[in-house]
């Protein structure tokens, strides 16, 4: 809405409230004398009594509640209806029907002749005009100003209770719309918490799995360290050249030159000795570094499971390594490929 609007309701409510000021000016509708119309070719109580007669104050009063007026402008109907409102329900007003005397300046009879005609012709005046002739300066109007007064009011709450019923309407919408979204807010803060407790599931799903992923890691990094040293000392055994001067470093080496002289043989040790103590007897009598205790207990399994082909790969490796090496440590003695184990033993044996 705009000031145009607002203009055009302004009008209305001026044409309107004219009648309620009138009747109050005029004492409850009885006294006109002192009370100028509005229109030229007009008296007051011509305007006044038509008005309410004809249905224009109440065309008025529809006007004003026009629907589109009702949500812009509320409270400028009712700062202008409700003090004018007060002041009629507070007066003091005669009971019963009144014959109200009205007057005219014959001087402007030809002026006010139409309408008198149209009033007399409507009823409302009851002094017939009869001709041209017919000229008076007193008319009477049958009136009750308390039924007149009642009109006037019901007019003026019809129009304030519109605007305050749409008023009330507006808030009940405002209200019912607030209920909804307390409900979505309810609704949503549900859904929130749902998805607050599944975020500190997954948040603490994911921390054990992170936790499980860490320790797998540090459990595949020391693998992989056993591993590594595993792989080093496969290829220490395999490819490392063996100085007849200084102690076997390798330690798979050394417990495979045990197991080829036969000091591997478990039917020659005490029954009550393990797999890991044999190995760390041995490693410790021939010297050089130190061997794990579970590296050593590897070793003596391995070189105990006669025929298995990690063994078999083993000995087609180092087989020849060995050989050579006892043969730089005894030269006058003959080591056969897969007989210096026997000779060693029956040249200890006869030794002994």
């Amino acid at each position: 809405m705009n000031l145009k609007d607002l203009k055009h309701l302004n009008s209305l409510l001026a044409d309107f409230t004219w009648y309620g000021r009138t009747f109050l000016q005029t004492g409850t509708g009885l006294e006109w004398d002192a009370i100028g119309g509005q229109d030229y070719f007009a008296t007051a109580w011509m305007e006044f009594f038509k008005g309410i007669n004809d249905g224009t104050y109440h065309r008025l009063a529809e006007a004003i509640t026009d629907a589109p007026y009702i949500p812009h402008f509320r409270e400028e109907v009712q700062k202008q209806l409700n003090p004018l409102l007060a002041e009629l329900e507070a007066m003091a007003v005669e009971h019963g029907l009144h014959k109200i005397k009205v007057r005219i300046d014959v001087e402007k009879f030809k002026r006010y002749e139409t309408k008198l005609r149209q009033l007399s012709a409507d009823g409302i005046v009851f002094d017939i005009i009869q001709d041209d002739d017919d000229i008076r300066d007193t008319y009477f109007i049958d009136g009750d100003p308390d039924q007149i007064r009642s009109y006037l009011m019901h007019g003026i709450k019809g129009v304030i209770d519109r605007y305050t019923s749409a008023e009330q309407e507006k808030i009940r919408g405002l209200e019912s719309r607030v209920k909804e979204l307390e409900t979505e807010l309810q609704e949503k803060n549900a859904l929130l918490a749902v998805l607050d407790a599944g975020r500190m599931e997954l948040a603490r799903t994911v921390k054990e799995q992170q936790d499980e992923i860490t320790a797998v890691t540090e459990r595949n990094r020391t693998l992989e360290g056993i591993l590594s040293e595993y792989k080093k000392e496969e290829e220490e055994a395999d490819n490392g050249v063996i100085d007849p001067s200084s102690p076997i470093e390798n330690g798979r080496l050394r417990m495979y030159f045990f197991y080829k002289l036969g000091f591997l043989d478990k039917s020659i040790w005490n029954d009550g000795l393990t797999y890991g103590q044999m190995g760390k007897i041995l490693q410790k009598i021939l010297g050089g570094k130190p061997i794990k205790a579970d590296t050593a207990e590897r070793d003596v399994k391995l070189f105990n499971a006669t025929g298995s082909a990690k063994l078999k790969d083993f000995e087609a490796k180092n087989e020849d390594k060995v050989l050579n090496y006892l043969k730089s440590v005894c030269p006058d003695t003959d080591f056969p490929k897969g007989r210096f184990v026997n000779d060693i033993r029956k040249n200890t044996g006869r030794n002994g």
